[in-house]
């Protein structure tokens, strides 16, 4: 007999009475604030440097954190540098370069390779890198490609391992010949027309509207003078 009671209690009443509040209470937890269940709750994201090790951010790309702050490696291309190192687009929306040779480099007609070879530990490379991408912005020129290499110090073992760990395994500074960074390199199919070491000689503009515009590319071993 009591079973039946209870059976019928749940069944007619008892049900409504006991789901109705845990409902409420549902509707209730993002007002209080009370905590999801483990089966809502997600694991923390895993923090952008963990320890020691480097974090992969890209295909060819690695940063870590050295005795002189964050660097990358490897090969990097502009929209990383928001992520990763935000200060550099300061230089990036104040530089203002000269029309003339934003209009000379904007009637460059042959497929022109730039190199970049830079430090991000290095003050050069945080000034000169940014002008010239916003040279390159101004320019708007399809025919100019710019290819960007970053490099730790010479005396820099873990940069050396962490750029042989992502298959840069011959020195980027010993294949392109450059000893001081940033180095930009103009190539067209294959042969170097001249370079801009460390800081141009006038401007970043100028300096490569001058090579761009040179009438025969450099020769080997002879160093033109933006070279």
């Amino acid at each position: 007999m009591l079973q039946a009671v209870v059976v019928e209690f749940i069944q007619n009443r008892g049900l409504k009475q006991i789901v109705a509040p845990l409902l409420g209470l549902v509707y209730l937890i993002p007002v209080f604030g009370i905590p999801a269940t483990t089966a809502l709750a997600q694991p923390p994201a895993e923090s952008f440097h963990n320890g020691e090790r480097a974090a992969t951010c890209s295909a060819g790309l690695q940063v870590y954190e050295s005795d002189r702050g964050k660097q990358l490696l490897g090969e990097v291309l502009k929209d990383e540098f928001p992520l990763h190192l935000p200060d550099w687009d300061e230089e990036f929306r104040t530089y203002q370069p000269a029309a003339e040779d934003v209009a000379a480099l904007t009637e460059v007609k042959n497929d022109i390779d730039i190199i970049c070879v830079l430090g991000t530990w290095c003050h050069d490379s945080q000034r000169e890198v940014p002008r010239f991408w916003k040279i390159l912005e101004e320019t708007a020129n399809p025919h100019l490609e710019l290819t960007m290499f970053a490099v730790g110090r010479s005396s820099d073992e873990k940069a050396l391992e962490i750029l042989d760990s992502i298959g840069f395994d011959e020195s980027l500074c010993d294949t392109y010949n450059v000893e001081l960074v940033p180095t930009f390199i103009f190539m067209s199919d294959g042969v170097e027309l001249g370079r801009i070491i460390e800081s141009p000689q006038t401007t970043l503009e100028q300096d490569a509207a001058l090579i761009l515009s040179a009438e025969k590319p450099a020769q080997p071993g002879v160093k033109p003078g933006w070279n």
